[in-house]
């Protein structure tokens, strides 16, 4: 991009996206001076030989582009603003294949960060803190996790939220969209969706095994969440954090979607 800037004086770079199987971005063309395709044709074969020089490419007869691209003249402040915030929204609406059945829609590099698993029984009282974290990753189902969700979104934390209904839905829950804006989201899409106990469970056991650490500030004795903290550890520590191995984590693969 700035090669072609450089190349093209009478040309301007204005908001832009690489995608993994596509580029959008608004040219501003001043003057008359030089054509669209032109300056395409600049960037397309100046990204090529970059791409071919690190060795980073698939065998020499593959094309890295198609022939022709998607043009569409941007005649008043309004559309180039809504063209603006449709670029920006591509990144995170970018969906990525974690694997194992896993569906994620953000920022993949939450992914590999280190967590913070939370995980608090219905009927909790307000914990008088929230412990620093890197990442916070949890379903946010019982209302005392509904209420540190809220409170971490408020506080622009990073999150991994895996929420009991797809991505679409998730996408649009209040104050979600700003944190995926500013990538510090990461929406888990579950194999399980249905909001029943079942996959409750499935939830909390998917917190507790991958998570590197669980805060967990309430604990009903006898509880689902009693039984899989019981199941995994003889004598579950009910307040506080626990420290653990750094979960397996599947590796990831980029996805098509955007």
């Amino acid at each position: 991009m700035r090669i072609t800037a450089e190349k093209c004086p009478f040309m301007k770079w204005e908001e832009a996206v690489i995608m993994p199987d596509h580029f959008h971005a608004l040219i501003r063309m001043e003057g008359g001076h030089q054509r669209l395709g032109d300056v395409v044709g600049g960037f397309k074969a100046a990204v090529t030989r970059k791409i071919r020089r690190a060795r980073l490419c698939p065998p020499p007869n593959t094309r890295i582009w198609h022939r022709n691209y998607y043009e569409a003249i941007v005649r008043t402040p309004t559309a180039a603003g809504r063209i603006a915030a449709y670029i920006r929204m591509n990144p995170w609406r970018c969906v990525t294949d974690l694997g194992y059945g896993l569906r994620g829609m953000g920022n993949p590099a939450l992914w590999h960060q280190s967590t913070l698993g939370v995980l608090c029984s219905r009927n909790a009282p307000r914990p008088p803190t929230i412990p620093n974290a890197t990442a916070y990753l949890g379903g946010f189902h019982s209302p005392m996790e509904k209420e540190i969700f809220a409170r971490l979104l408020e506080l622009k934390k990073p999150l991994i939220w895996c929420p009991a209904w797809g991505l679409d839905r998730a996408a649009f829950a209040p104050g979600v969209r700003e944190a995926l804006e500013q990538n510090r989201m990461l929406i888990l899409e579950m194999r399980n969706r249905e909001g029943n106990l079942a996959a409750a469970e499935q939830r909390n056991r998917f917190v507790i095994e991958k998570a590197d650490a669980l805060w967990t500030p309430h604990v009903n004795p006898g509880g689902m969440l009693d039984r899989l903290l019981q199941k995994r550890r003889p004598t579950p520590d009910r307040i506080g954090i626990e420290e653990k191995r750094a979960p397996d984590r599947p590796a990831l693969v980029p996805s098509a979607r955007a």
